[in-house]
């Protein structure tokens, strides 16, 4: 099993791609750049099922290691982000299978941002939802931008973060079995 990187930024080339790039290089992760897909708000109705989110939660199953890639817009989760987690919803109703399938999968996540550390609670989203889906949120890292750059230091710490995401054991993590029904 593999690592998957989930980009949601409102600039694809920006800060945040650069800090995911350091860090899935190292940890041989697989880009999934949520402005390349075209994925619809929540809809209780199931209208929106002919999107591409069904493609990309395929793929989390697939994954041992899932790092959500995101800039603090407004000391919160990008707005592509925050659709796709939105649309998680779809694993808990309509396709409750790939919801289960997800338990055991490790969770990570890298931000981006101009202040010196992420808002207070930033991280609680991608916690809580981790436990939900009977996930284990291994932790965050966070790279400030100055005038819109890293600094080489920043660059080097998002890289060690990418190895750590491999992990000590030598490779990714071997999901759990599922546990809800």
């Amino acid at each position: 099993m593999s690592a998957i990187a989930i980009l949601g930024s409102s600039n694809s080339q920006g800060n945040t791609r650069i800090l995911c790039h350091e860090c899935i290089q190292a940890a041989g992760a697989e880009l999934i750049d949520l402005n390349c897909f075209s994925i619809s708000p929540w809809d209780y109705d199931g209208q929106n099922s002919g999107d591409d989110f069904a493609l990309i939660a395929n793929k989390l199953v697939l994954s041992s290691d899932i790092i959500f890639c995101t800039p603090v817009y407004w000391y919160s989760m990008s707005a592509q982000m925050k659709v796709f987690f939105d649309r998680l919803s779809d694993l808990i109703t309509r396709r409750k299978s790939v919801g289960r399938a997800l338990a055991g999968r490790r969770t990570w996540l890298i931000a981006s941002g101009t202040d010196p550390e992420l808002p207070e609670g930033f991280e609680i989203p991608f916690q809580r939802t981790s436990e939900y889906f009977d996930m284990d949120y291994c932790g965050a890292f966070y790279g400030q931008a100055a005038n819109d750059r890293f600094h080489q230091d920043t660059l080097r710490r998002a890289k060690a973060f990418g190895i750590k995401i491999v992990g000590q054991t030598g490779g990714a993590s071997q999901p759990k079995s599922a546990p809800r029904s």
